[in-house]
Protein backbone atom coordinates (compact mmCIF):
# COMPACT_ATOMS: atom_id res chain seq x y z
CA UNK A 1 0.00 0.00 0.00
CA UNK A 2 2.77 2.44 0.89
CA UNK A 3 4.40 1.90 -2.53
CA UNK A 4 1.11 2.74 -4.24
CA UNK A 5 0.77 5.88 -2.12
CA UNK A 6 4.38 6.82 -2.86
CA UNK A 7 3.72 6.59 -6.60
CA UNK A 8 0.61 8.78 -6.23
CA UNK A 9 2.57 11.46 -4.39
CA UNK A 10 5.30 11.37 -7.02
CA UNK A 11 2.79 11.63 -9.87
CA UNK A 12 1.03 14.65 -8.34
CA UNK A 13 4.24 16.43 -7.38
CA UNK A 14 5.90 15.78 -10.75
CA UNK A 15 3.00 17.47 -12.51
CA UNK A 16 2.29 20.30 -10.09
CA UNK A 17 5.19 20.81 -7.66
CA UNK A 18 8.65 19.65 -8.78
CA UNK A 19 10.28 20.87 -5.55
CA UNK A 20 8.08 18.45 -3.64
CA UNK A 21 8.96 15.64 -6.03
CA UNK A 22 12.62 16.15 -5.16
CA UNK A 23 11.87 15.83 -1.44
CA UNK A 24 9.75 12.70 -1.89
CA UNK A 25 12.42 11.00 -4.01
CA UNK A 26 15.10 11.86 -1.46
CA UNK A 27 12.98 10.55 1.43
CA UNK A 28 11.91 7.36 -0.31
CA UNK A 29 8.86 5.35 0.72
CA UNK A 30 7.47 6.37 4.12
CA UNK A 31 5.21 4.19 6.24
CA UNK A 32 2.86 5.13 9.05
CA UNK A 33 3.95 2.75 11.79
CA UNK A 34 1.45 2.59 14.63
CA UNK A 35 3.16 1.66 17.93
CA UNK A 36 2.16 -1.75 19.21
CA UNK A 37 0.92 -2.29 22.76
CA UNK A 38 0.79 1.44 23.48
CA UNK A 39 -1.99 2.36 25.88
CA UNK A 40 -4.14 5.41 25.39
CA UNK A 41 -2.87 7.24 28.46
CA UNK A 42 0.75 7.08 27.28
CA UNK A 43 -0.38 8.27 23.83
CA UNK A 44 -2.27 11.30 25.18
CA UNK A 45 0.42 12.16 27.72
CA UNK A 46 3.23 12.04 25.16
CA UNK A 47 1.21 14.20 22.78
CA UNK A 48 0.80 16.85 25.48
CA UNK A 49 4.52 16.74 26.24
CA UNK A 50 5.26 17.40 22.54
CA UNK A 51 3.01 20.46 22.28
CA UNK A 52 4.92 23.60 21.16
CA UNK A 53 8.32 21.97 21.64
CA UNK A 54 11.04 20.86 19.29
CA UNK A 55 11.38 17.12 18.75
CA UNK A 56 14.66 17.09 20.66
CA UNK A 57 13.28 18.95 23.70
CA UNK A 58 10.12 16.83 23.84
CA UNK A 59 12.12 13.60 23.57
CA UNK A 60 14.35 14.70 26.46
CA UNK A 61 11.41 15.53 28.76
CA UNK A 62 9.52 12.36 27.86
CA UNK A 63 12.65 10.33 28.60
CA UNK A 64 12.98 11.95 32.03
CA UNK A 65 9.32 11.22 32.80
CA UNK A 66 9.67 7.56 31.84
CA UNK A 67 12.92 7.16 33.77
CA UNK A 68 11.48 8.70 36.94
CA UNK A 69 8.36 6.55 36.73
CA UNK A 70 10.49 3.44 36.23
CA UNK A 71 12.71 4.37 39.18
CA UNK A 72 9.59 4.59 41.36
CA UNK A 73 8.33 1.32 39.89
CA UNK A 74 5.19 3.05 38.64
CA UNK A 75 3.33 2.90 35.35
CA UNK A 76 3.04 6.28 33.66
CA UNK A 77 -0.65 6.60 34.49
CA UNK A 78 0.12 5.97 38.18
CA UNK A 79 3.12 8.32 38.13
CA UNK A 80 0.87 11.18 36.99
CA UNK A 81 -0.70 11.76 40.38
CA UNK A 82 -1.12 14.79 42.64
CA UNK A 83 1.46 13.23 44.99
CA UNK A 84 4.13 13.46 42.28
CA UNK A 85 3.51 16.97 40.93
CA UNK A 86 6.88 18.35 42.05
CA UNK A 87 8.74 15.40 40.53
CA UNK A 88 6.87 15.84 37.24
CA UNK A 89 7.64 19.56 37.29
CA UNK A 90 11.32 18.67 37.81
CA UNK A 91 11.08 16.46 34.72
CA UNK A 92 10.36 19.65 32.75
CA UNK A 93 6.57 19.81 32.43
CA UNK A 94 4.62 23.02 32.96
CA UNK A 95 1.66 23.21 35.31
CA UNK A 96 -0.76 23.51 32.39
CA UNK A 97 0.60 20.41 30.68
CA UNK A 98 0.34 18.45 33.92
CA UNK A 99 -3.25 19.68 34.29
CA UNK A 100 -4.05 18.51 30.75
CA UNK A 101 -2.58 15.07 31.34
CA UNK A 102 -4.35 14.62 34.68
CA UNK A 103 -7.62 15.61 33.00
CA UNK A 104 -7.09 13.02 30.28
CA UNK A 105 -6.28 10.43 32.97
CA UNK A 106 -9.63 11.08 34.63
CA UNK A 107 -11.50 10.49 31.35
CA UNK A 108 -9.57 7.30 30.68
CA UNK A 109 -10.13 5.91 34.16
CA UNK A 110 -13.85 6.63 33.86
CA UNK A 111 -13.97 4.47 30.74
CA UNK A 112 -15.05 7.39 28.54
CA UNK A 113 -11.86 7.21 26.48
CA UNK A 114 -10.32 4.07 25.02
CA UNK A 115 -8.52 3.36 21.76
CA UNK A 116 -11.47 1.24 20.67
CA UNK A 117 -13.91 4.09 21.28
CA UNK A 118 -11.96 6.76 19.41
CA UNK A 119 -10.91 4.37 16.62
CA UNK A 120 -14.55 3.66 15.79
CA UNK A 121 -15.60 7.32 15.66
CA UNK A 122 -15.92 9.23 12.41
CA UNK A 123 -13.25 11.92 12.20
CA UNK A 124 -15.40 14.97 13.10
CA UNK A 125 -16.70 13.25 16.25
CA UNK A 126 -13.22 11.98 17.12
CA UNK A 127 -11.76 15.48 16.80
CA UNK A 128 -14.56 16.99 18.86
CA UNK A 129 -14.01 14.35 21.56
CA UNK A 130 -10.27 15.02 21.82
CA UNK A 131 -10.47 18.80 21.64
CA UNK A 132 -13.06 18.85 24.43
CA UNK A 133 -10.33 17.61 26.76
CA UNK A 134 -8.74 20.51 28.62
CA UNK A 135 -5.40 21.40 27.03
CA UNK A 136 -5.95 19.41 23.82
CA UNK A 137 -6.41 21.45 20.66
CA UNK A 138 -6.60 20.70 16.95
CA UNK A 139 -2.87 19.97 16.70
CA UNK A 140 -3.01 17.35 19.45
CA UNK A 141 -6.00 15.63 17.88
CA UNK A 142 -4.27 15.59 14.50
CA UNK A 143 -1.03 14.13 15.87
CA UNK A 144 -2.90 11.37 17.68
CA UNK A 145 -4.87 10.63 14.50
CA UNK A 146 -1.71 10.21 12.43
CA UNK A 147 0.73 8.57 14.80
CA UNK A 148 -1.54 6.45 16.98
CA UNK A 149 -4.63 5.80 14.85
CA UNK A 150 -2.82 5.62 11.51
CA UNK A 151 -5.16 8.01 9.68
CA UNK A 152 -3.84 8.64 6.17
CA UNK A 153 -5.55 11.91 5.28
CA UNK A 154 -4.74 14.34 8.09
CA UNK A 155 -3.21 17.78 7.58
CA UNK A 156 -2.34 20.01 10.53
CA UNK A 157 -2.70 23.65 9.54
CA UNK A 158 -1.42 24.79 12.95
CA UNK A 159 1.83 22.85 12.71
CA UNK A 160 4.50 25.48 12.06
CA UNK A 161 6.81 23.19 10.10
CA UNK A 162 4.03 22.02 7.80
CA UNK A 163 2.63 25.51 7.30
CA UNK A 164 6.02 26.95 6.45
CA UNK A 165 7.01 23.95 4.36
CA UNK A 166 3.98 23.85 2.08
CA UNK A 167 4.13 27.60 1.46
CA UNK A 168 7.83 27.39 0.59
CA UNK A 169 7.08 24.61 -1.90
CA UNK A 170 4.18 26.41 -3.49
CA UNK A 171 6.19 29.62 -3.80
CA UNK A 172 8.51 27.64 -6.09
CA UNK A 173 5.64 26.24 -8.17
CA UNK A 174 2.52 27.44 -9.95
CA UNK A 175 0.12 26.03 -7.36
CA UNK A 176 -1.30 27.21 -4.05
CA UNK A 177 -1.36 25.18 -0.80
CA UNK A 178 -5.12 24.56 -0.94
CA UNK A 179 -4.91 23.07 -4.44
CA UNK A 180 -1.88 20.93 -3.56
CA UNK A 181 -3.63 19.54 -0.48
CA UNK A 182 -6.73 18.77 -2.54
CA UNK A 183 -4.61 16.84 -5.04
CA UNK A 184 -2.95 14.88 -2.22
CA UNK A 185 -6.31 13.74 -0.83
CA UNK A 186 -6.67 11.03 0.60
CA UNK A 187 -2.96 10.89 1.53
CA UNK A 188 -2.31 14.23 3.21
CA UNK A 189 -0.73 12.50 6.23
CA UNK A 190 2.02 11.20 3.97
CA UNK A 191 2.65 14.67 2.60
CA UNK A 192 3.03 15.84 6.20
CA UNK A 193 5.47 13.01 6.98
CA UNK A 194 7.62 13.94 3.98
CA UNK A 195 7.76 17.60 4.98
CA UNK A 196 8.62 16.75 8.61
CA UNK A 197 11.36 14.38 7.47
CA UNK A 198 12.77 17.01 5.10
CA UNK A 199 12.98 19.57 7.90
CA UNK A 200 14.27 17.12 10.52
Amino acid sequence: MSKKIHQHLLKVSNKHCPALETIIRQNGIINIDIPKNLNIFDCLAQTVVEQQLSYKAAKSIWGKIKNTAARLNLSLIDYFDDLNIELIRDNGLSKNKIKAILGAKKEIQSGALTFKIISNMDYPLYKKTITQLWGFGDWSAEMIAIFYLGKTNIWSEKDLILNRGIHELCDKSEINPEKLLALMDPYQSYLALHLWKDKD
